[in-house]
């Protein structure tokens, strides 16, 4: 007769047997002594310490118990799940369900209103405003190392968070080019954006705003921490959006770096206005609209001393019909790209990395792993504390020699174009307009083409 020890959802200490279950009744330095756990069934069974049968008394009332079993097995390895992941629990559910190959009769005693109360018990209240404690458990990585760097009420109700593990901050402050980005839908309610500094590593931040003080507060933060950790935060290259807060702040923090704001934001900042514009249907099919506007996408990977006289010529050769098509967008990119924004930081002539597509990616494969839009903040740092453990193993693969991905063969195919571009046109084999028709058929269909 074979006898399994489990617990299953309660806890408490249970016995199978001949697919019978059994629960403990007491137990001596020497003995257990088990009664089936089937109410009103007086069979009775007594085992050694390790489990091993030694006695049976009374016979079964009942069936043996094989869908319950296999029902009870099921639903503790959903627990298991529900408490140690963010996913949700139908998600987990269905899943397991689909794995599980389960009868018809352990079907129809599947419940899993237990499963719901297992992760509430381990879960804290949910939290509605950004006045809240965090518990320690929340506060550490998986492998129990402090992970939350910075809680700082920065004005009244306007709290800032970062999770970031020692093994980050290191490489972080070591780094010589920085991203950094927001990302919205992932971002707890409560919260405004997810911001993120990258290098290989990823520091997380929850900010209440995108105000220039917010971000002022974040960098000294750091700096006095790399401080502490007799580290300097000075990167040579910082890389982000166009968002005139943060630019205002990166240009006095970071007064050494090179700025540079990435130039998939700038194409797809174009391309919006085309749409905000109504001029998505003749960009689509007049090939001439379509050719000018990525000239204008590609003023970006001219020298900059050459970009402002080739706006102008770009202009003054267009038609009378062309200038009357265009003219609402030209009014966009000069004030835009020539009045608000500096030249300097949306020009990357000769930059090796012209975009955080990298960053983007990561963004997008975050938002998709959080699997909903605004997720609780207990949801959101179990989150954060797995892609925690998944720096820490792949920085150590990378310590051991693992290569970085290597870039898809479009990617070198457009790089190797823009470099044979710029040889011609410095050995005066080109002029800056045909430079700037050539560079025009490099800019990409996609956001993600040109790194």
């Amino acid at each position: 007769m074979m006898t399994t020890a489990c617990s299953f959802l309660s806890g408490k200490p249970l016995l199978v047997s001949d697919e019978y279950i059994f629960k403990l009744n007491k137990a001596t330095t020497t003995s257990k002594y088990w009664i089936c756990a089937h109410t009103a069934c007086s069979a009775k069974i007594h085992t050694n310490t390790n489990n091993q049968l030694t006695k049976m008394t009374g016979e079964h009332s009942h069936v043996p118990e094989k869908e319950t079993i296999v029902v009870r097995e099921f639903r503790e390895k959903i627990k298991q799940q529900a408490i140690e992941e963010t996913t949700p629990i139908p998600h987990i559910y269905h899943e397991e369900c689909a794995k599980a190959m389960l009868s018809t009769a352990a079907i129809a005693v599947l419940p899993n209103s237990a499963i719901n109360k297992a992760r509430r018990a381990v879960t804290p209240i949910i939290p509605t405003t950004q006045l809240f404690d965090i518990p320690d458990p929340f506060a550490r990585t998986l492998r129990d190392n402090p992970f939350l760097i910075i809680d700082k009420l920065i004005a009244r109700r306007q709290r800032m968070i970062l999770f970031v593990s020692d093994e980050q901050l290191k490489m972080l402050f070591s780094a010589e080019t920085i991203l950094m980005d927001g990302t919205f839908s992932s971002c707890p309610k409560i919260f405004d954006q997810v911001y993120t500094i990258r290098t290989f590593p990823c520091v997380f931040g929850l900010l209440p705003n995108r105000l220039k003080l917010t971000y002022q507060f974040l960098f000294h933060e750091l700096k006095s921490i790399a401080i502490q950790m007799k580290l300097d935060f000075a990167p040579k290259i910082v890389m982000s959006d166009f968002e005139p807060a943060f630019m205002g702040v990166v240009k006095t923090e970071f007064s050494a770096a090179t700025h540079s704001s990435c130039y998939s934001h700038f194409t797809q900042a174009i391309y919006r206005n085309i749409q905000r514009l109504g001029l998505c249907t003749i960009y689509n099919h007049d090939d001439d609209v379509k050719h000018f506007c990525r000239q204008l996408m590609a003023l970006p990977l001219l020298p900059e001393p050459v970009i402002e006289d080739t706006y102008d010529k770009l202009v003054r050769d267009l038609s009378t019909n062309m200038s009357k098509k265009m003219k609402h967008l030209l009014e966009y990119f000069r004030e835009q790209w020539f009045a608000k924004v500096p030249m300097s930081q949306w020009c990357v002539h000769g930059l090796s990395m012209r975009t955080n597509n990298n960053a983007e990616a990561f963004h997008s494969r975050f938002n998709r792993r959080v699997l909903v839009h605004h997720p609780n903040i207990w949801s959101f740092i179990k989150f954060l504390q797995g892609e925690e453990s998944r720096f820490y193993h792949m920085n150590i693969q990378f310590s051991a020699g693992l290569g970085a991905r290597a870039k898809q063969a479009k990617t070198i195919a457009i790089q190797r174009r823009i470099d044979c571009l710029d040889k011609r046109y410095y050995d005066g084999l080109i002029n800056v307009m045909e430079y700037l028709n050539g560079l025009s058929f490099t800019v990409a269909k996609r956001k993600n083409d040109i790194l």
